[in-house]
């Protein structure tokens, strides 16, 4: 019987980062998987001669599959180890591409490129793509790449088709869920007889999956017919929109915390929603409550009824804290609007002056205004967003004070490539002194993060912040994607921060850190070390989401 080989090595023109030829991606090619290091107990995989040689032959096939022709692999079997080496060779190059003017600038491909048979694929996909945003879902695309071997080549031909541009036909929704069926078309973002547009598709399935409630989504497009016209079939299924949820969780900024929450995402049918909750941190505990009807009175209006008490312990001062906020939301003119009421009761208790200590009752009215351009909410790479909110306090509100509270923001993100560029900032204004919870605070992992969490500016002796009335929260960052899903980024954070309303030109804390991405469908996963530079040490922040 043939000797069992317990170890499979590689030789050669190995890479050692993660790229395309490092060791994990060569295992990879060859479906080699050793169990991790945590899972002790699982033996690891053992090969035969046949294995070795399929390894081999297919490692030379992604070779070429990745430019390199001319790669030459062989492989040794000493004892009960075998390794096989690669020699890769000169890769090959694209010598001449036919094609259209219109297409030229979006297939990602030039002459003189390293020739790759996934970028071959993908210009074929782009093209297709952008056909079918321009209505021509039923062009032919005719490509090729020849690879000439004795001149060591590659000549790519791609022939289109448009035909006649196609519209949308008739479009049916079938639906099972306890919701009107006009709420439903008005997020279709085509209608019949239009010209048909890819996009359009995808928005309507983007809009119809953040209802929350259907677990199948199907916007199915008929493309088989032997006219123009694409009619679109809609299918929505119920899935289980009510849900109970516990969480524990830690972060550098809130520590140790515990969530739990009830959710209905159909609360008496139309979309409307109810949000019951708790949430426990060392600091304290909170509970809230949300109503949410999107379709309100008015065609496009939004309606919420937020309430909640929180109990808070900051060795300083306690606090209670009681808070309902009303808003009304509708989308015009391209911004975001929400108006709304805000009532506040407190009662803070301290032995020390500063915090004034005493029951506060403060109501008042709110509008808020934003544009988001980002080009994703959860991921952005390109695109700006700003926003303005306003709080006016009035005693006709019955309110103990009157006062004006604003916060104005701009984000802007820029990606070049595989370097993406962000810069933030904030600007806060409180006309008066009010009690701790109005004032604005400063440092973490989402502001300043040469500061731990709301620990920039003044202390007291507990070492609890006094926060501001006058804020300016900026941030600069670069961020390079270095492989796949992760990044690295280095960022330079200024802040100030008085205690003082209207001012806006006292000393700025600055800090300056390094950072490490890993990309997730959620937001980036961010590991960030901030160095103060007026003060000595580091920070360390953790935390998930995207800052800009």
């Amino acid at each position: 019987m043939a000797n069992e080989i317990k170890t499979l090595d590689f030789d050669g023109d190995i890479d050692l980062a993660l790229t395309d030829f490092s060791k994990s991606n060569l295992e990879k090619v060859c479906n080699i998987s050793y169990p991790t290091f945590y899972k002790f107990w699982q033996t690891k995989p053992t090969f035969s001669k046949e294995d070795v040689v399929v390894c081999s032959e297919s490692i030379n096939e992604y070779a070429q599959s990745l430019g390199f022709y001319r790669a030459e692999t062989s492989y040794e079997i000493k004892d009960d180890k075998a390794v096989i080496t690669l020699k890769k060779n000169e890769q090959i190059k694209i010598s001449t591409i036919q094609i259209e003017n219109e297409y030229k600038d979006i297939i990602g491909l030039k002459t003189g490129d390293f020739f790759k048979a996934s970028n071959f694929t993908n210009s074929k996909k782009t093209i297709k793509k952008y056909l079918s945003q321009k209505s021509f879902a039923k062009a032919q695309l005719d490509a090729k790449a020849y690879v000439d071997m004795e001149d060591y080549k590659v000549d790519i031909i791609y022939k289109v088709t448009k035909n006649a541009p196609q519209h949308f036909g008739k479009v049916t929704i079938e639906n099972d869920a306890k919701v009107d069926e006009n709420y439903l078309k008005e997020k279709v973002e085509f209608k019949e007889g239009e010209l048909y547009n890819s996009l359009l598709i995808d928005k309507t399935y983007e809009n119809l999956y953040n209802f929350g409630i259907y677990k199948y989504i199907s916007v199915e497009q008929n493309l088989d017919t032997t006219n123009d016209i694409i009619p679109v079939d809609i299918k929505l299924l119920v899935g289980d929109y009510r849900e109970i949820t516990y969480g524990i969780g830690y972060d550098t900024d809130t520590k140790a915390r515990f969530k739990a929450q009830y959710k209905n995402d159909n609360f008496w049918g139309n979309f409307k929603k109810l949000t019951i909750g708790t949430k426990i941190n060392e600091d304290g505990y909170e509970f809230y409550n949300n109503i949410n009807n999107p379709y309100f009175y008015f065609d496009g209006v939004s309606f919420d009824n937020d309430i909640s008490y929180e109990n808070m312990d900051y060795t300083s001062y306690e606090q209670e804290k009681i808070e309902e906020k009303i808003s009304l939301s509708k989308d015009f003119f391209g911004l975001s609007h929400s108006v709304g009421f805000l009532a506040q009761l407190s009662n803070i208790n301290s032995l020390l002056e500063e915090y004034q200590s005493g029951n506060y009752f403060l109501n008042s009215l709110f509008y808020e205004v934003s544009l988001d351009k980002r080009d994703d909410v959860l991921n952005p790479k390109n695109g700006y967003y700003l926003s303005f909110y306003i709080e006016n306090g009035s005693k006709t509100l019955a309110s103990e004070e009157d006062y004006i509270k604003t916060l104005t923001q701009i984000r802007y993100i820029k990606t070049f490539d595989k370097l993406t560029s962000s810069i933030k900032t904030k600007i806060g204004t409180l006309d008066k002194d009010l009690p701790i919870f109005k004032h604005f605070f400063a440092g973490g992992d989402y502001s300043n993060r040469g500061y731990s969490y709301e620990k920039l500016g003044l202390l007291d002796s507990d070492d609890n912040p006094y926060g501001g009335l006058s804020m300016i929260d900026s941030s600069l960052e670069f961020e390079y994607n270095v492989y796949k899903d992760v990044g690295i980024a280095t960022f330079f954070d200024s802040t100030m921060l008085s205690l003082k309303p209207k001012t806006f030109n006292d000393d700025f804390y600055n800090s300056y850190g390094f950072g490490l991405r890993y990309y997730t469908p959620i937001g980036p996963l961010r590991a960030d070390i901030g160095f103060p530079l007026d003060d000595s040490g580091f920070v360390f922040h953790i935390g998930i989401g995207q800052v800009f």
